[in-house]
């Protein structure tokens, strides 16, 4: 679904439907969900041990060299204004605000978190946060713990992804490794050493295992690129820097455009139209030609048997990917015990929506292709429905629809 026309209004629609209780407490609790999506930015996380590149990156993404080399800040956060300043948090929790930005500055108090506001033109399509520690595994799995839950990409910088890197990773969400990528930056360094094609190979298997993909960026060229009035386009995309910078502003649109779908259904099923300018309306009643969402398995998935698949490396990863992601669910949805659906049914969409952001980059014009995405763009919708009832049972019917959809691709890769 896309109302493009109407993404201005569903904000407002949204908290009227809160406010007035037009809604029952599962939908409301859903609706509240929305909109904090929906209330802020896109949210980008650059992640890696000490010295991994990380600040530069930051930099590239900006356009300039803001974060001075080897300076010592804190995790920071930047974001969009029409003039710079900046606001620091220390330790004991006292707050200082700058009318300015200076990192330098920063560098030589005891700030525990560093908000910077910029006019960087990426910063108003997304907020960028450099997650830093000083390297201990106990301290670095903790910031890791801490940010995951307010990223919506995640980028990790590394130079080889090694075993203590890889074990600080496993503790991230199935959900966000969908929507992350491993930066190996300082590629020219790599490839001036002549090691830049094996490191990518020899990390192939993981990246499709940990996350969506992989970039190697040479950061300072990138930055290079960017110096001056006008960008040295060929420049920026042969350092690599145009390629994740274009991958990571479209996963943002996308995830934006999915959270103004997802609320355009819900306030559709529940009829909440224009929130009233005075006088609240009567409460909304359920639509009542909604699919049952308890017979929700019984709607089949389709791909025509005789059309033939033309990329089937395209298939064999997906069904890898959903093998992966099904089997777990399923123990997951076997033992829920308490009504505590959402998560399930949340990492289900998320795994759906994965799905056809793959299929939908695959140029072959495979018919077969082509009519599956119609089929994961349906279950999509379907398990969006299903965030907003109460009980198990979505749940265990989101999962059997995940199963469902692989079914459907072995057989077609079969065929």
């Amino acid at each position: 679904m896309k109302d493009n026309g109407a993404d201005d209004t569903v904000i407002d629609r949204l908290l009227w439907a809160i406010e007035s209780k037009a809604l029952p407490p599962a939908a409301s609790d859903y609706a509240n969900h929305l909109l904090n999506r929906l209330s802020q930015p896109v949210r980008v996380s650059v992640f890696g041990l000490p010295q991994s590149g990380k600040s530069e990156l930051i930099n590239m993404f900006l356009g300039e060299r803001l974060v001075p080399k080897d300076a010592s800040l804190p995790t920071t956060e930047f974001a969009w204004a029409d003039v710079g300043a900046m606001t620091s948090t220390s330790a004991d929790g006292e707050i200082t605000h700058y009318d300015h930005v200076d990192l330098t500055a920063i560098a030589d108090t005891n700030a525990a978190f560093l908000r910077v506001e910029l006019p960087a033109p990426i910063l108003k399509r997304v907020h960028l946060l450099e997650v830093v520690t000083e390297g201990s595994d106990s301290e670095l799995e903790s910031a890791t713990d801490w940010a995951v839950r307010r990223t919506d990409i995640a980028l990790w910088c590394s130079q080889n992804f090694d075993q203590a890197e890889q074990s600080v990773w496993s503790r991230v969400p199935d959900s966000l490794k969908d929507h992350a990528f491993l930066v190996l930056t300082k590629a020219d360094v790599l490839s001036a050493q002549k090691a830049l094609s094996t490191r990518v190979a020899s990390l192939e298997s993981i990246v499709a295992e940990e996350f969506h993909s992989l970039f190697a960026v040479a950061t300072l060229q990138a930055i290079r690129a960017q110096a001056g009035h006008d960008v040295d386009e060929a420049m920026f995309h042969a350092s690599g820097g145009g390629a994740l910078s274009s991958e990571v502003l479209r996963h943002a649109e996308r995830g934006r455009r999915a959270d103004f779908d997802s609320a355009h259904m819900f306030l559709a099923r529940y009829q909440i139209k224009d929130a009233p300018a005075a006088k609240p309306v009567a409460k909304p009643q359920v639509v009542k030609d909604t699919p049952q969402l308890d017979k929700v398995t019984t709607r089949p998935v389709h791909v025509p048997a005789a059309v033939r698949v033309e990329n089937e490396k395209l298939y064999a990863e997906s069904i890898r990917f959903l093998k992966r992601r099904g089997d777990g669910l399923s123990q997951t949805a076997s033992e829920l015990g308490d009504g505590n659906c959402n998560s399930i049914v949340g990492q289900c969409v998320n795994a759906v929506e994965h799905l056809v952001d793959t299929f939908s980059q695959d140029e072959s014009g495979c018919e077969a292709t082509d009519a599956f995405i119609d089929d994961l763009s349906e279950a999509a919708d379907m398990m969006i429905l299903m965030q907003a009832e109460a009980g198990d049972t979505p749940a265990a019917d989101a999962v059997t629809l995940l199963l469902q959809l692989r079914r459907e691709m072995e057989m077609q890769l079969a065929a």
